[in-house]
């Protein structure tokens, strides 16, 4: 991420477009593909993680803020039996910055299945302008989206009390919002994995200058400050060698956070974008599903 504020200083004196668009440039799809997505995937999982068709759950999401008058669609899928979603325990998995729902599609459903096969539901989302979702992304309305599709978590009668918030590299701003801020159906646990301490934090490691981030950009994505306000047991995984988000990002959440329970996994060995590898599917299948069933 700090090449993020590298690309924020260069627009700056380019003035190429507008600097608050850089970390929203979502990539476009025509359609989805899920288990016969054939492009670039971080990881890629054995055949017997595959998703039967029946548990393969396409659907889409009005996402309205305030001074919106229709909203967007957000397209989102979730992996699992709708027939017995009120009696799941549900991963809500916000994913990274740039690629789509087919690109993180190995790690959704390697998450579905923790433990063992089919274990858990898990609800993923493209924001908007990724994947097929309309409209243009903000920081407001990043926030919106997740919080539309923990919406329809609601509508379909999921006690809050069986939702994990799962916020992965950007997908960690949303996670931790809506764990610290959403009144109406607040998780029950939350997941970090490779996450932005603040906007603030990365100009400073970035640029090494005593210059404000509001010199460049209005985003905040102030997860070292609103960590505090998160009471919900905490799972923070982080890889050592991590290049794109060091790892000073996640010490300076884990130091903060405000909640009675809270577990850190440094993994050496991994960069931003490996930690599954590193770990091995096993080891790290056991961090979550111990995580989540203790």
């Amino acid at each position: 991420m700090k090449y993020f504020i590298y690309a924020l200083a260069l627009t700056w004196f380019t003035s190429c477009f507008k600097m608050d668009d850089l970390p929203f440039l979502g990539e476009k799809i025509s359609d989805y593909q899920f288990e016969n997505y054939q492009g670039e995937k971080e990881i890629e999982l054995p055949d017997s993680y595959n998703i039967p068709d029946s548990n393969i759950h396409l659907f889409t999401v009005n996402s309205k803020l305030p001074n919106e008058t229709e909203g967007e669609t957000i397209y989102a899928v979730y992996i699992g039996n709708l027939n017995t979603i009120q009696l799941d325990t549900v991963i809500v998995y916000c994913h990274g910055q740039s690629r789509h729902m087919d690109a993180y599609w190995e790690r959704a459903k390697l998450l579905a299945n923790t433990g063992e096969k089919n274990r858990f539901g898990v609800l993923m989302m493209d924001y908007r302008g990724y994947g097929l979702s309309t409209g243009k992304s903000t920081e407001e309305s990043l926030y919106q989206d997740v919080r539309s599709c923990l919406d329809w978590l609601n509508l379909k009668g999921v006690s809050s009390q069986r939702v994990v918030m799962y916020g992965y590299s950007l997908g960690t701003i949303p996670a931790v919002d809506l764990s610290a801020f959403y009144t109406v159906a607040s998780p029950n646990k939350l997941i970090l994995e490779a996450p932005m301490a603040s906007v603030e934090n990365l100009t400073e490691e970035a640029l090494l200058l005593d210059v404000s981030s509001t010199f460049f950009t209005s985003l905040k994505f102030d997860n070292v400050e609103k960590i505090k306000s998160v009471s919900q047991p905490l799972l923070w995984l982080h890889g050592i060698q991590d290049d794109y988000l060091s790892i000073s990002n996640g010490e300076a959440i884990f130091e903060q956070y405000g909640g009675g329970y809270k577990e850190a996994h440094r993994v050496p060995g991994a960069n931003h974008t490996d930690i599954p590898l590193i770990l091995g599917f096993g080891q790290y299948s056991s961090t979550i599903l111990n995580f989540i069933t203790n």
